[in-house]
């Protein structure tokens, strides 16, 4: 999980009802984070999987995926977590995912031979920032960059941050949230932030908790230091690594899907191999390559090229 996924976690630990009532149309009387089931040692853990009693008390198990961006492999991951939860518990599952950022791609149906799966897709750039704003909870507010017109009304979600009955600790975790998240529509968004309430953000626990997500080193120096210039060039620096990491992470996926779409399969072994490369030319150079390429093994030829 990244940065921007750690943000989110960190905005819907305090405010977890309000996002799958808004975001998922829940009506929710109840809620609480479960574990995930621990069938393998290698099984993967999805993002927020939550027990949910409904106000007609049903109860259900929520699978809730934070992608900042989209992958071609997004729905098999998440029905897996659905089936997983579905067994360990046996409650009914809602699968939904949380998409920071536009993509043409995605899609809320996974329709493959036997499988036909649907899910919720809540694609964030779509949703109206005024609408948000306009319903008063402070805990939407951290979303409201990412949204349709959102990056206009940064100032008013901060004071609805500020202005509401939360706890200091509690609004410095929504700040650290917001700006962490409107990194990704903006570099000088998140810097003023921080200059207008660095104060309070620095007793946010969400600044640890994106530390240890491997966000970045250079704001938490900063932090340390607790001076304005030295929180202003680390959170630059991150956010920089942040979006460097997100292009390299697309660019990889972008190879395996050509790979997938013309011979039906991107081999484990080849796969491996692509996730390996740190280099964005070579991976643009692959991708071209692929398009062209009349056969996998063909194209194995090409990519050993760039192994070490």
């Amino acid at each position: 999980m990244g940065a921007y996924d750690a943000a989110v976690k960190v905005i819907l630990d305090r405010c977890r009802e309000t996002a799958l009532s808004y975001f998922l149309g829940l009506s929710v009387k109840e809620s609480e984070l479960i574990e995930v089931p621990q069938e393998t040692v290698t099984v993967r853990h999805a993002d927020f999987p939550v027990r949910v009693i409904t106000s007609d008390d049903k109860e259900m198990i929520v699978v809730l995926e934070v992608q900042t961006r989209w992958s071609w492999d997004v729905p098999l991951r998440l029905l897996e977590y659905e089936v997983r939860y579905r067994r360990r518990y046996r409650l009914g599952a809602m699968g939904a995912v949380l998409l920071l950022t536009p993509s043409d791609r995605s899609v809320d149906r996974f329709h493959d031979g036997g499988i036909d799966y649907r899910f919720v897709l809540v694609r964030l750039w779509e949703l109206d920032a005024e609408e948000a704003m306009e319903t008063d909870l402070p805990c939407l507010m951290p979303f409201v960059p990412l949204m349709r017109g959102g990056q206009s009304l940064v100032e008013g979600a901060e004071r609805r941050i500020i202005d509401s009955g939360m706890n200091r600790e509690a609004k410095g975790d929504l700040l650290t949230g917001m700006t962490i998240l409107a990194g990704l529509v903006s570099e000088e968004i998140p810097r003023s932030i921080v200059r207008r309430r660095r104060e309070i953000m620095m007793e946010s626990v969400g600044y640890e908790i994106i530390k240890k997500e491997g966000y970045d080193e250079g704001l938490q120096q900063g932090l340390q230091q607790g001076l304005q210039q030295g929180l202003q060039q680390g959170l630059q620096q991150g956010l920089q690594q942040g979006l460097h990491r997100g292009m390299m992470e697309e660019a990889r996926e972008a190879v395996m899907d050509v790979l997938v779409e013309r011979f039906g399969k991107c081999p484990a072994v080849m796969e491996k191999t692509i996730l390996s490369l740190e280099s964005i030319s070579a991976l643009k150079s692959l991708r071209r390559h692929a398009v062209r390429v009349e056969s996998l093994e063909a194209f194995r030829t090409f990519l050993e090229k760039f192994v070490e």
